[in-house]
């Protein structure tokens, strides 16, 4: 079956370290050509589509805000389905506002939302999370990713927070975005069409590619950003194509892809 819809990530497929990488455009341009419906899929939390959406206009990127989906619009989402939970916020100053509708409580949640809020992240306020999920609040994490690339180089994000209030509160997080099934199924709501017919593009196996997996789409592997040998070693599973990288995209669609048929790079 020939896909009609395909699931970009951003950082590590289209951008790295703030910077496009060869090709993106033109992958993007070619896959319009081709009639694709198009949704770009970020676990980035520190930014809302309008603001990605400018930031990838100015590295030569063409996308509206409607065409991003990110993990904090996914959990605004969900928390706007569930207006009675009061909810501890550890998200960023920057996106702040987006949660003004939402109900809080920061003595006795019914749910404590975590994203990555960077050097913010002391003794203090994981300890205050942990009492809090102790206490019965449930945890909603925004993504789980381990790590990202900023200008500068590698940091932590806040997977790594969570993954340690989960195990020492015993308590398992439910999460908004990749490679969350529900975070997949909103985009193929958006794009009005089904799994099979999609194709999720990604540089991590863990997280793109394991969602792709989770839903029954198929996955191409791109080996940039997050991309590593040996983790792709240990999932190769969750692979359906590999190519080198987003600029070998358009070539890779046209050398057997257009009948549906996945096929290595």
């Amino acid at each position: 079956m020939r896909f009609d819809s395909l699931l970009f990530d951003i950082d590590g497929t289209l951008m790295l370290k703030g910077q496009p990488l060869p090709g993106a455009a033109d992958a993007l341009s070619f896959a319009r050509s081709q009639g694709l419906r198009l949704q770009l899929l970020t676990n980035t939390t520190a930014k809302m589509p309008e603001a990605l959406a400018e930031e990838l206009f100015h590295a030569g990127i063409e996308v509206v805000p409607e065409e991003i989906q990110t993990a904090t619009t996914a959990c605004l989402g969900y928390l706007q389905q569930h207006p009675h939970l009061k909810c501890h916020l550890l998200v960023p100053d920057s996106i702040r506002p987006a949660f003004s509708g939402i109900a809080t409580d920061d003595t006795n949640p019914d749910v404590v939302v975590i994203s990555d809020i960077g050097e913010a992240f002391d003794y203090a306020t994981l300890n205050r999370c942990f009492r809090m999920l102790r206490g019965g609040a449930r945890l909603i994490a925004l993504q789980k990713n381990l790590f990202w690339f900023d200008r500068d180089g590698e940091r932590l994000d806040c997977g790594a927070f969570i993954v340690g209030l989960e195990a020492a509160a015993q308590v398992q997080a439910l999460v908004m975005g990749k490679p969350s099934p529900m975070f997949f199924e909103a985009a193929l709501r958006k794009l009005d069409t089904s799994a099979s017919r999609t194709l999720v593009v990604g540089d991590d196996v863990l997280t793109d590619c394991a969602g792709a997996k989770a839903i029954g789409a198929s996955s191409l592997l791109v080996r940039s950003g997050k991309y590593d040998p040996k983790l792709f070693e240990a999932h190769r599973q969750n692979v359906d194509a590999v190519i080198e990288g987003i600029a070998d995209f358009p070539r890779w669609w046209m050398s057997g892809n257009t009948a549906g048929h996945l096929r290595q790079g």
